[in-house]
């Protein structure tokens, strides 16, 4: 029922004949970083001096207040486990799961949850997640799974817009798009924790902007530049289960298929982007 790694623990437990749950738990090392902390992260690095440099780009760092640092604690995990957890539900393809006889098996949807802690040790934690606050505003913050590490700053806990050029409606008999200006709403923290839990962006590992997606669907992804689920997000759960079901017998009888579960999101969304070009159509 229960398993452990390096990047994420985890707990599978039957609810009852029809529902399971399979949470995924998560422990984090929040660092504040100050002027005056030393730290290299993946390359991103300050030596002190209050600079931080980031490839070729410098950013100036500002101290935390202690109101500040506590209230970015405080609200860290409760920001993502809402809009994370019990999202999705794996639903199966056939009756799966063992009722006790004379009764058939039955097809138990299974739920997706969320666990976060925050952890006050290197040695205590999944990932560690470095949170600076650069006086501008331009810089990229990143997680890495496969490191267990990731850079925030003070401003991704909040939503903002970003406005890109995007593919809207279908093409037109000669293959053209119409391309609108869009405004997408997005939290930068639950972005990056999707990369934590191993997702890539909406058209694969890149910070190109293709990568963030061209069209309306893709950009309006979480995984793209918006706000919105779809179940690729729950594809983090879907391969986790390969460590608390059994795996299938190799005389299966023919006709029975193979065990399968499709993500659906079961939460209702919101529409969060805004296209600035629209018009109504004309009679």
């Amino acid at each position: 029922m229960t398993y452990s790694s390096r990047n994420h623990d985890a707990l599978f437990m039957p609810m009852n004949f029809s529902n399971h749950f399979l949470m995924l738990q998560y422990r984090v090392q929040l660092i504040r970083c100050e002027p005056t902390s030393h730290f290299n992260v993946l390359g991103t690095y300050c030596t002190g001096n209050g600079i931080l440099h980031d490839g070729t780009e410098r950013f100036h760092l500002e101290a935390w207040t202690d109101a500040e640092w506590n209230a970015f604690r405080s609200n860290f995990t409760g920001i993502i486990t809402r809009y994370w957890d019990e999202k999705f539900e794996l639903t199966p393809n056939r009756p799966w799961y063992p009722n006790p006889s004379p009764q058939p098996p039955s097809a138990a949807a299974i739920t997706c949850n969320l666990s976060l802690e925050v952890v006050d040790s290197a040695a205590q934690a999944h990932h560690r997640y470095f949170i600076v606050k650069p006086r501008e505003t331009n810089f990229r913050s990143f997680a890495a799974s496969s490191d267990r590490l990731g850079m925030f700053t003070h401003r991704d806990l909040s939503y903002d817009w970003n406005t890109r050029r995007t593919q809207v409606g279908p093409a037109d008999r000669r293959g053209r798009r119409t391309r609108h200006s869009v405004s997408f709403l997005q939290c930068t923290i639950l972005h990056e924790f999707g990369h934590t839990l191993g997702l890539d962006h909406v058209n694969g590992a890149g910070n190109d902007d293709w990568n963030y997606g061209v069209s309306l669907d893709q950009r309006e992804d979480l995984m793209g530049m918006g706000d919105h689920l779809t179940g690729r997000e729950a594809s983090p759960w879907k391969s986790q289960l390969r460590h608390h079901l059994i795996p299938e017998a190799a005389d299966r009888a023919p006709h029975v298929p193979a065990l399968k579960f499709t993500a659906r999101v079961t939460a209702p969304q919101l529409i969060t982007y805004w296209d600035n070009d629209w018009a109504p159509a004309t009679p």
